[in-house]
């Protein structure tokens, strides 16, 4: 048994990473913020400690982070900002907070570091780098986290697009469908989304494997189009439906408008530009063979059909659906 402590175990992806995590009969403690929703991980029993990622000590250490990662032979941090209201928020985060955290587990003798970066850090398909607010906030962790040096173990996955049960983000797209209309861009570029599932295992191996040199791509085995995601959406809620193809324009504007909506509420946006960028223009697609190699024997066993047919069945047993 190895004890693990656990940053994000609060939301859809760390979720299912915390309870992979006890059934593997690993001893788990999770962060959380005074704000999280903790009634899963207290459900499987596992400790937690509030640890906010987005403060920092007058020392530059993670307020109470050396005390709370003491003992443990592992951290998997997953907890980051996915959405937030302008760049210097991703970056406190993502960045400065992954730093924080990362040295202060160095510092009490953590023998391994596994980082939940994102496909986003490298960018889209053809890209010389990430094109987004979020995704440089995940490669500056990365470059962060490549010199913090000593004796510590760093692995880096970065997970393409992530979807499955208690995912909220497609719940929208999963009710049109239900309701007969099926909405996806009029667009050509491939994407490779990966089952929550998949991602979960691939921490489980990162635990144990030996450290990869470069972050590892984590995907589905295969890349999709977006007319396949529309067929397997009518598939998953199980009713005829209308295809409709609309231009990136669309997208772009809903996520502007998004932005606008969410300055005046001080909250951030349900869908900004980037999220419509990464949706309806930019293909992203990744060579996954490179992480099978050093993660063996993980392998993505999820296809797009089977998981969005998995995803609807949640929604449906939830009564979301």
């Amino acid at each position: 048994m190895t004890s693990i402590f656990l940053t994000g175990g609060t939301g859809f992806l760390g979720s299912h990473i915390a309870d992979a995590l006890v059934e593997a009969r690993h001893r788990v403690t999770a962060s959380v913020r005074r704000t999280s929703d903790t009634r899963r991980i207290d459900r499987a029993g596992i400790d937690r400690v509030e640890l906010d990622l987005g403060k920092k000590s007058v020392a530059g250490r993670e307020p109470g982070a050396a005390d709370a990662l003491a003992g443990y032979d592992a951290v998997v941090h997953c907890g980051a900002l996915t959405r937030a209201r302008d760049e210097s928020e991703f970056m406190a985060v993502n960045a400065a907070g992954t730093r924080r955290l990362a040295r202060a587990a160095a510092d009490v003798g953590v023998r391994r570091f596994v980082f939940i970066s994102s496909l986003a850090a490298r960018g889209p398909d053809g890209a010389d780098g990430p094109v987004s607010p979020y995704g440089r906030s995940k490669a500056s962790a990365e470059a962060a986290l490549a010199t913090i040096g000593g004796p510590m173990e760093v692995v880096v996955l970065r997970p393409g697009g992530v979807y499955g049960p208690r995912d909220s983000d497609l719940l929208p797209l999963f009710r049109m469908a239900a309701r007969g209309l099926t909405v996806i861009p009029r667009s050509a570029a491939p994407l490779q989304p990966v089952f929550v599932a998949d991602v979960v295992s691939a921490v489980l191996a990162a635990l144990e494997a030996a450290p990869a040199p470069e972050p590892l791509h984590i995907a589905a085995a295969s890349s999709c189009s977006w007319g396949e995601v529309a067929n397997a959406l009518i598939a998953g809620v199980e009713r005829p439906g209308r295809v409709i193809r609309v231009p990136p324009a669309v997208f772009l504007t809903a996520g502007l408008l998004s932005e606008w909506a969410a300055r005046f509420t001080g909250t951030a946006p349900a869908i900004d530009r980037r999220r419509a960028r990464d949706l309806s223009i930019h293909a992203w697609t990744c060579d996954i063979e490179p992480s099978r190699a050093s993660l063996d024997p993980w392998r993505p066993r999820v296809n797009i059909e089977e998981g969005l047919a998995r995803t609807a069945a949640w929604y449906r047993r939830e009564g979301r659906l």
